[in-house]
């Protein structure tokens, strides 16, 4: 989740030049960006640092207080140190979706009203596993399907990526019997 192409794409979210990034020798996201070449290491912190050379409506919700700063970066952490490795495990997983969904039931974002960096990581982080879900797994999350279906429609985060189906008409398919 914390890799080279999940800056790019939120850098490119942020409408920021998202600079040179790569591994470091200790495999830790780096980005080297300005003339200076100054160089800044960790996902949380880089993404910070894109924050921070953004003009962006995300990049803006997500300083509007020290409190909202202080909420988004503990999801960036959550969404590292958590999300992204539960995903890929089939029981942390399931759990990881129950929790989000629950959450989104009384809520659209995950910090405050309005999309922040919180919402870019753990989108970017959970976009593989909502990917493989089928169409009634989709449906038993709903609120959380909600969430991302709402992200996933804005252009500077899909990126190009085909949208994926959250259209419940799908399902009519696999109901072969009629009921009268």
């Amino acid at each position: 989740m914390c890799d080279v192409a999940t800056v790019q794409k939120i850098a490119h979210c942020l409408g920021v030049n998202p600079g040179k990034v790569q591994l470091n020798e200790e495999q830790v996201v780096t980005r080297i960006s300005g003339q200076k070449k100054s160089s800044v290491a960790g996902f949380a912190t880089i993404l910070e640092s894109l924050a921070q050379e953004s003009k962006s409506e995300t990049a803006q919700n997500s300083k509007a207080s020290r409190e909202v700063e202080a909420q988004v970066y503990q999801w960036i952490e959550f969404s590292v140190l958590y999300v992204a490795p539960g995903s890929k495990d089939k029981h942390v997983s399931k759990q990881l979706l129950a929790d989000f969904n629950k959450l989104f039931a009384s809520k659209s974002y995950l910090v405050g009203h309005f999309i922040t960096l919180a919402d870019l990581a753990v989108y970017y982080a959970i976009y593989d596993l909502v990917k493989s879900l089928s169409p009634v797994d989709k449906e038993a999350y709903l609120n959380l399907s909600r969430w991302f279906d709402h992200l996933q429609n804005r252009p500077d985060i899909h990126q190009g990526e085909p949208l994926l189906n959250f259209t419940t008409i799908y399902l009519h398919g696999w109901a072969t019997g009629t009921h009268i």
